[in-house]
């Protein structure tokens, strides 16, 4: 797995724990803004790897995940759940 895309599934992992975290704490709306534009990013990147079409599959439904419009605490922790099962079956690599 290349650092490029290792350091942005840390950086959509670490925007989904601070929207968990800012909407259980402050009961805000939770703003989607920047997971979508992480989830074009990694759409980009997916492009432009080498992973096999199996992980670029599995890769883009899960960008697909973070382009809500309606989502809530119990999506959001869906999606850490499937970010962790993403990477765990990257670094089986």
């Amino acid at each position: 797995m290349s650092n490029a895309l290792t350091e942005l599934l840390n950086e959509i992992n670490d925007e989904l724990v601070n929207q968990i975290s800012l909407a259980n704490s402050m009961d805000k709306k939770i703003d989607t803004r920047k997971l979508v534009q992480l989830s074009h990013t990694l759409n980009g990147v997916i492009s432009t790897s080498g992973l096999s079409d199996d992980d670029k599959s599995m890769l883009e439904k899960f960008s697909a995940t973070l382009v809500q419009d309606n989502a809530t605490i119990k999506s959001l922790r869906y999606e850490k759940q499937d970010l962790e099962r993403v990477l765990s079956n990257l670094n089986d690599i």
